[in-house]
């Protein structure tokens, strides 16, 4: 190892908590920006759905939504995580996250994130688990999976 590579890593290894307090800060920025977003289509769904007279149709412009916020933050473009459907009940909600976590796997060239939390309603005693892998996409990370329990 020449010294200019000794001197490179032991600067890094210096910065590992800064670095990392960066990346988890980035993680936590997508998927509250995304969390965000979904939430308020989910919103406007929610109004619809309280009326008694609305029409299924009203919904394909939500869906359409859904999808675009899901293009901009996702990876995967499998059909499987594509939005298909809507709800009375909004599922993004942040505020009910907690005990959140994020972990990467340290690879520099193949940078992993599990973005992980607690998912618990305020007027509930259960809390779910729900997990997000999140990988290295251009400039930002992109969510590539989605985990609950």
């Amino acid at each position: 190892m020449e010294i200019r590579d000794a001197l490179n890593l032991i600067h890094r290894i210096e910065n590992l908590p800064e670095i990392y307090n960066k990346i988890e800060m980035a993680v936590c920025s997508v998927m509250h920006s995304y969390f965000d977003e979904m939430l308020e289509v989910e919103k406007k769904e929610s109004a619809v759905m309280g009326r008694e007279d609305y029409s299924s149709d009203e919904f394909n412009s939500f869906l359409n939504q859904k999808r675009s916020i899901h293009d901009k933050y996702w990876s995967n473009h499998s059909a499987y995580y594509q939005p298909c459907s809507s709800s009375s009940e909004p599922r993004h909600v942040w505020a009910y996250l907690c005990d959140i976590e994020v972990l990467q796997n340290g690879d520099d060239e193949n940078s992993l994130f599990i973005f992980k939390a607690n998912y618990k309603k305020p007027d509930s005693s259960t809390k779910i688990a729900k997990a997000f892998i999140l990988k290295e996409s251009g400039s930002s990370p992109k969510i590539e999976h989605e985990f609950f329990g």
